[in-house]
């Protein structure tokens, strides 16, 4: 092998002093002249060492006055170094139903040096947070999709550069990320037993997205319609909200819910199938304004077991994620990645669901 010049022999020098922080944020560099002569060099190799620190962004110059230690990289390094910070990007920080996810994550961090840093994101920030991400400092990335189909060519740029990168929820469409997951083709499949079990033979299966949008969403309809093969039972279909509809401040998501409940009593559907907990207590709340009754008239089995699903009236019949047990793996899953990503496995781990029964579902 070649020796290395004696260039980037100054280099690695003045770069080593500015990351133990020996030359600290602000500080001068020696001239050109003075790195010639302590390092026997030529003015020309002093002037090159320079220049390279410089396109790095370790040094900026001032013409006139000389070199300095870039403040911005000194305070990047450093922090980097003290935090060891993983990133979770989580939608809807609001919704009462995923705060178990940080309580997980948390959880397992506490045995290690890395801190939790969370952002919350929409439809149309998501992809500014993932870009912002992956340029950052953070060591790794926890990340629960709005879709499974969004956002591909940034997260594939993740993939390409070996970014540590799991996601929560959902699996992303052509991406072998590590993804923890709960078995919801179980939960669907659960969820549509029971109400067979209660002689319910006329079911439906309730959506907030198109099922081939979402890998948990489809996984949970693949689920109910098992659960009808296997009892000899038909599909009536897939009833899926659009994003305008889930917009619950303008009439047209009250709109749409009311013609959905109306047919679905026009076709003598008595069960509903569920997405998620949200969507089933909107219709609970829905059917009691136009005079019906849940489960006396339609019975429903929701997805989640948000807190909220006790203490709706009637208590909602639900299918329980469990959130910390999903994030703990999740943090376990990445520091695993971060820390051997040549030992680390990439097959996805699938977290049980458990059958919580309490009043929407009326034995026919």
């Amino acid at each position: 092998m070649g020796q290395i010049p004696l260039y980037q022999n100054i280099v690695n020098a003045l770069k080593a002093k500015i990351e133990s922080g020996e030359l600290k944020s602000g500080d001068q560099l020696p001239t050109e002249a003075v790195i010639s002569k302590q390092y026997n060099v030529s003015r020309i190799t002093s002037k090159r060492a320079l220049t390279e620190l410089e396109n790095s962004s370790l040094i900026y110059r001032v013409q006139g006055k000389g070199s300095f230690v870039n403040p911005i990289h000194v305070s990047t390094q450093a922090s980097a170094k003290a935090r060891k910070e993983i990133l979770l990007i989580l939608p809807f920080a609001h919704n009462p139903g995923l705060g178990d996810y940080e309580q997980g994550i948390n959880e397992y961090l506490t045995n290690t040096d890395y801190t939790l840093h969370i952002q919350s994101n929409t439809i149309v920030e998501e992809r500014k947070l993932l870009k912002a991400a992956l340029q950052s400092t953070n060591s790794g990335v926890i990340f629960y999709p709005l879709s499974s189909i969004c956002d591909l060519g940034i997260l594939y740029q993740y993939h390409l550069s070996s970014y540590p990168l799991v996601t929560m929820d959902k699996c992303i469409e052509g991406i072998p990320f590590q993804s923890v997951v709960s078995d919801n083709f179980d939960g669907g499949y659960q969820a549509a037993k029971h109400l067979i079990e209660n002689n319910h033979k006329k079911i439906t299966f309730l959506s907030s997205l198109k099922v081939e949008n979402s890998s948990s969403i489809r996984e949970r309809y693949f689920g109910y319609l098992k659960a009808l093969y296997d009892n000899n039972l038909i599909d009536y279909g897939v009833n899926d909200l659009t994003d305008r509809y889930l917009t619950h401040d303008n009439n047209n998501g009250k709109e749409y819910y009311i013609e959905f409940i109306q047919s679905v009593m026009e076709e003598g559907i008595t069960g509903i199938v569920a997405e998620n907990d949200l969507i089933a207590i909107e219709i609970i709340q829905i059917s009691k304004e136009l005079g019906l009754s849940v489960p006396d008239d339609l019975s429903i089995v929701g997805f989640d077991n948000i807190n909220l699903a006790s203490f709706v009236e009637p208590k909602l019949t639900t299918i329980s994620q469990d959130f910390g047990q999903m994030g703990y793996l999740a943090a376990q899953s990445l520091i695993r990645l971060i820390e051997s990503p040549q030992d680390h496995l990439r097959e996805n781990i699938i977290v049980p669901v458990q059958l919580i029964e309490r009043q929407t579902v009326k034995k026919l």
